[in-house]
């Protein structure tokens, strides 16, 4: 079938009209915050509207030489789930763990030798928390920080 000069005039306007509708009912990648017109009812839209809290995850380490100290006294994560992984050197010749205090948070890693690690968890919001030593006087003898969450 062979369609005459003015019947493609006709036509290819309409199929550019529909063309161009087409596209427009396409949409973006998704990554729009949903406030547009509505039309969007797939269930993948719908499932991502609450996103997952962020996770961060933190690493600090003993000192290698012994003394009861970390490697800093100060981090500072994202809110939501923070992980502090603390190494143990293998030189350091002493047990240690990690723990995470404040804010309604008490927790405590497992307490490891020399060349293990110890993690701790929390789902932290915004503030401050102290991580420490929890080995009987490793607080005290200095082995604290400052962990401070935004």
């Amino acid at each position: 079938m062979s369609l005459s000069t003015s019947a493609l005039r006709r036509v290819l306007p309409a199929v550019g009209v529909v063309a161009a509708l087409g596209v427009a009912a396409c949409g973006s990648s998704g990554s729009g915050s949903g406030s547009g017109s509505g039309a969007s009812t797939s269930p993948a839209a719908n499932s991502t509207s609450t996103p997952p809290a962020a996770a961060s995850k933190v690493s600090l380490s003993a000192a290698a030489d012994g003394s009861l100290l970390f490697n800093t006294t100060s981090l500072s994560a994202k809110a939501g789930t923070v992980t502090l992984v603390m190494a143990n050197p293998s030189g350091s010749g002493i047990e240690h763990a990690i723990a995470l205090s404040g804010n309604g948070v008490d927790a405590s890693g497992q307490v490891v030798g020399p060349g293990g690690t110890s993690t701790v968890s929390g789902k932290l919001k915004p503030g401050t928390y102290t991580f420490l030593c929890p080995v009987p006087g490793h607080e005290a003898a200095g082995m604290k920080g400052t962990l401070t969450v935004r």
